[in-house]
């Protein structure tokens, strides 16, 4: 079948538009099958395909050019995604290496501290020897043995607490007028002594926690030590720690005068 467009100069859009609508009498049918398989031959001055560009060539052409560009101009945008991985990954290593530190700057802060007060106290200690020294006399015979703490006797930490140390050393001290001159040192020497070994025991709670005593009730012999706290050494400790508080205000006079026969009567002592 030759194509060849109808050409008609008496053609017009009125005439096309004026056309009956009318397929009623149109008997033939149309098999568009038949007409798919038909091999239709246009004419070479009405054939245009040649202004058609090869798409499927130029397809294979642009694909063949994106697989070799495609890498060349990925590949610095590579690199620099790299370099990034890189440097976060730096950065976070930096970052926990940082944070490792800052955790452990107060364990080294408590480390230097409990070292500074361990020095207090052995400075304290020299200081008291020294001044002990230069007054003739020996620390061991104006201060009574103090109770060192022990973790498996209540009492014993009774005997630990600066009520009864205190208690003790005046006790120990009133049994002579040279007592009565050097009592002010060495209650002075027992509360410095005792502040500082609480603040190593602190520190050292905060170090390790296991380091912590635990409760006097759990300790055997925890009716031995109430009855220890209810003594007249403890109470007459007790009763100076309240005095040395309110010293301003008359705490030692009330004590000497008030607190101290109080107490003597009250236990019995002469």
């Amino acid at each position: 079948m030759k194509f060849k467009p109808l050409l008609n100069s008496s053609m017009n859009f009125i005439s096309f538009f004026l056309i009956k609508n009318d397929y009623s009498s149109c008997s033939q049918k149309i098999n568009f099958e038949a007409l798919s398989n038909e091999k239709i031959i246009i004419d070479k001055e009405y054939d245009f395909n040649h202004l058609i560009p090869p798409i499927k060539f130029y397809k294979e052409i642009i694909d063949e050019y994106c697989a070799i560009m495609d890498p060349r101009k990925l590949t610095p945008l590579q690199n620099q995604i790299k370099e990034k991985d890189n440097t976060i990954s730096t950065l976070n290593q930096e970052k926990i290496i940082l944070q490792n530190e800052l955790n452990s700057l107060p364990i080294k802060k408590q480390n230097l501290e409990l070292a500074n007060l361990e020095q207090d106290l052995i400075f304290k200690k020299l200081q008291n020897k020294k001044l002990a020294k230069q007054m003739g006399i020996k620390l061991n015979t104006i201060i009574p043995k103090l109770t060192m703490i022990n973790p498996n006797s209540a009492k014993a930490r009774i005997h630990n607490h600066l009520s009864y140390k205190l208690g003790q050393a005046l006790i120990e001290n009133s049994k002579s007028v040279f007592g009565y001159i050097r009592m002010p040192f060495i209650l002075s020497y027992i509360a410095d002594k005792h502040k500082l070994e609480q603040k190593i025991y602190k520190e050292k709670i905060k170090q390790n926690s296991s380091f912590t005593l635990p409760p006097l009730e759990t300790y055997p012999d925890y009716n031995e030590a109430l009855k220890e706290k209810e003594c007249f050494t403890y109470k007459l400790g007790e009763a100076f720690i309240k005095a040395r508080k309110n010293w301003y205000g008359g705490g030692y006079i009330k004590f000497i005068f008030q607190d101290v026969p109080r107490l003597k009567k009250e236990f019995g002592k002469s």
